[in-house]
């Protein structure tokens, strides 16, 4: 399945856990956070006021390389 905007925190974060340095570099409250099941990744970039591809591919350039079939089939 591929990382993309509609994508939730948590299922970001139960996919990838080491992606919260990630929410956390970029200054958000997102780890950690109890709406994490509810925010997809476009919600999160537009309560943040990043550009969404930017978050993506911060997200993606972290998943190891062994994996990132998964995140951009």
């Amino acid at each position: 399945m591929k990382l993309d905007s509609t994508w939730t925190v948590e299922q970001t974060l139960a996919a990838y856990p080491h992606l919260a340095s990630v929410f956390l570099t970029l200054k958000t409250d997102c780890a950690g956070c109890a709406l994490d099941r509810f925010c997809t990744l476009a919600e999160v970039a537009a309560a943040y006021e990043l550009p969404l591809e930017v978050l993506l591919e911060r997200l993606r350039e972290r998943i190891p390389i062994s994996t990132r079939g998964e995140a951009y089939e």
